[in-house]
């Protein structure tokens, strides 16, 4: 048996760049130096890593005419590096179109001062609550039920929050405040279905920051002194957050538009 050839007189490395070499040995002992490419394409075999993020896009409204546009996040680096501006990353599924904003509150957040009654229809079973939809208008009538007694519509608020959040281009169009909402359960449950491929988007957009794996408030009420929340850390969804007493971290969402 021969013995092991022992390689002398290297450096480690912690990053393999373009111009450096793997080495592999053959079943003679000899020394053979790979490519970073090479080594890439034996190992993916003809997979394509970019297919792992065939359903999210990053969005931006194009500064030259202001017109709405979507791209993959591959695309993304080089179209940023021209001075675009990132408004959220798209998630397509099920027929459903929802756009993530790239920032979140900054501190936990309450979802009203106090108990309060919106017009909302009342959802108090999970399964129910799974098929909604419709945070637009749940936010809409969350922000118009706001009262001295009751205050929704401020940026210390969730709903409030959502509505006055505003991200634009650098003519100051785009996703502006009024274009975003709270998202109801359903819409949260895609987020989460799809919560790594977005923080891969994320991480490519500057100043943005990543979806934590923590409580999120949401638009679907079960009454007037509680409203849904979901976990991004477990996907654990419940009615008991209590809307004047627990705070959770609030992540607008809004349409292509």
């Amino acid at each position: 048996m021969s013995k092991p050839k022992v390689i002398t007189g290297y450096t480690p490395v912690t990053t393999f760049n373009d111009d450096n070499y793997a080495i592999l040995v053959d079943k003679n002992g000899g020394i053979l130096p790979i490519s970073k490419a090479s080594l890439r394409s034996a190992i993916l075999g003809g997979f394509d890593l970019n297919d792992i993020y065939d359903n999210v896009f990053i969005m931006y409204h194009r500064k030259d005419d202001d017109f709405p546009l979507m791209v993959k996040p591959q695309y993304w680096p080089s179209i940023q590096n021209g001075g675009e501006v990132a408004e959220g990353v798209v998630v397509v599924e099920g027929g459903h179109v929802l756009v993530v904003a790239p920032t979140e509150s900054t501190s936990y957040l309450l979802w009203s001062s106090a108990d309060i009654t919106t017009g909302n229809p009342l959802i108090t079973d999970r399964l129910v609550a799974m098929s909604d939809w419709d945070g637009k208008a749940k936010t809409a009538k969350i922000i118009a039920a706001s009262s001295d007694k009751s205050v929704t519509n401020t940026a210390q608020y969730a709903a409030g929050f959502c509505n006055l959040y505003s991200r634009t281009n650098a003519n100051g169009k785009g996703l502006t405040a009024g274009c975003w909402w709270l998202p109801s359960v359903a819409e949260w449950m895609m987020v989460y279905a799809n919560m790594m491929k977005i923080n891969h988007c994320l991480s490519l957009i500057n100043g943005a920051t990543q979806l934590v794996r923590d409580w999120y408030w949401l638009s679907t009420e079960k009454n007037a002194s509680l409203a849904w929340g979901l976990g991004l850390g477990d996907g654990l969804l419940h009615g008991w957050l209590n809307k004047s007493q627990n705070k959770s971290h609030v992540r607008p969402v809004s349409a292509l538009q």
